[in-house]
């Protein structure tokens, strides 16, 4: 079925909208949209403080006259607005019709980045395409592409996903193919990311759960494998999650540091900007690691704020998805969602110490231009979506019918 060539798709006349324009008085009268656009616009700010804290520091402690990594990070966040804003006004549909094209732009981006005269090495890995100061990560991209693509694919073969081939064997393949070229860079975070995400979806989608666990039986020989030939980094950084004080100048330095700006923020906090952690004893404390500056700065208070903010930022997506009758729109509005969500949770638990460490950024507070521009991009799917479904936090019934969780 395609969406496109039908004017009343769903209920809801998709070339009237167009005609009339997106109008914000149209975005205000839908809870779950209004909501999102506040608590997407508070983490905003919460990121351009925070980084502008962070930065301030490396200034101060060198001949530079202008914050640099402050005004890079303010000029990402306003070409993400403007990403976000182009995306609420464009057609949701049209992502799935060019779902290939998209996919395959992935592709390219992760197989370009490997080639050592155009990808830059930072931190040891290969994940930068870079422009002057300008930098590119393909692998954030590809979390957005996989989303779309696993959406359409579900969405074009959703009588068939109980099915072995089209269901899983399919889906497996093309995975498999972005998450070995991201594990080139090599990115285990990311690969694992977005095989968790496309997991989710194709079992959401219909594909049958024994097909999964008889994989993860069939791969516990590979694992074993994998484990007894695991890189230094990747060992190291399992050991300071087991025990960081056994090398706390070492590997497990960096947990430590963070426990102890998390621990020095109390209840209230030091007071914005007062910081003593990003004074050079945190690395990365302005990108993966600036959940602990917020804790030592604005405290347990602050910390939980920011909680709180994706818990209902989460939630409101899942209304999103939940008002759409369409199948596209349903998967796609539950892949985002998912991807923000736990993103934010990863991150949140390599912070703490609950997980190893992972290089995911924390959505929309980190410093990093691709992250933040894919994730608002995100966003606006997401708000389109919600005003082509009219808003209304009604039940996907008719796609609860048409999936298959059998098992």
């Amino acid at each position: 079925m395609n969406v496109l060539r039908n004017q009343h798709v769903y209920g809801k006349d998709i070339h009237s909208d167009q005609a009339s324009g997106y109008r914000f008085t149209d975005i205000r009268r839908l809870e779950p949209a209004n909501v999102i656009m506040y608590l997407v616009a508070t983490l905003l700010v919460i990121g351009i403080i925070m980084i502008y804290s962070t930065s301030s520091a490396k200034v101060a402690d060198s001949a530079l006259t202008m914050n640099t990594t402050f005004i890079r990070h303010v000029m990402w966040v306003a070409i993400a607005i403007i990403g976000m804003l182009i995306m609420m006004r464009v057609d949701y549909h049209y992502l799935q019709k060019y779902r290939t094209v998209i996919f395959i732009i992935a592709l390219a981006g992760l197989v370009v980045v490997l080639i050592p005269a155009i990808g830059t090495v930072t931190y040891g890995a290969r994940r930068w395409i870079r422009v002057g100061t300008l930098g590119y990560q393909p692998s954030e991209f590809a979390k957005l592409a996989m989303v779309i693509f696993i959406s359409g694919y579900i969405t074009k073969n959703r009588e068939k996903m109980s099915t072995f081939a089209r269901g899983f064997v399919v889906p497996i393949i093309l995975i498999g193919i972005v998450s070995l070229l991201i594990l080139k860079e090599p990115d285990f975070g990311t690969a694992m990311f977005i095989s968790m995400i496309s997991f989710i979806l194709i079992m959401t989608g219909g594909t049958r759960i024994v097909y999964v666990i008889f994989t993860l039986i069939a791969s516990i020989p590979h694992i074993y494998q994998i484990m007894h030939n695991i890189p230094t980094y990747r060992h190291n950084r399992l050991l300071a999650f087991l025990d960081p004080w056994k090398d706390p100048s070492g590997i497990g330095y960096q947990i430590i540091q963070s426990w102890i700006a998390l621990g020095s923020g109390g209840v209230a906090g030091l007071g914005m900007g007062e910081s003593r952690q990003k004074l050079f004893f945190l690395p990365m404390s302005g990108n993966d690691f600036v959940f602990s500056i917020i804790g030592e700065e604005f405290g347990f208070i602050g910390t939980t704020s920011v909680v709180v903010m994706f818990a209902l930022l989460t939630w409101q997506g899942i209304r999103v998805c939940k008002a759409t009758s369409d199948p596209f729109g349903f998967f796609l509005s539950l892949g985002i969602t998912i991807s923000l969500a736990l993103q934010a949770a990863i991150n949140i638990a390599v912070v703490t110490g609950s997980i190893p460490t992972k290089g995911l950024p924390l959505p929309f507070i980190s410093t990093g231009g691709s992250s933040i521009l894919l994730s608002m991009l995100g966003i606006g799917i997401l708000l389109n979506i919600a005003k082509q479904s009219g808003g209304t936090d009604a039940s996907a019934s008719s796609i609860e019918k048409d999936r298959s969780f059998a098992t």
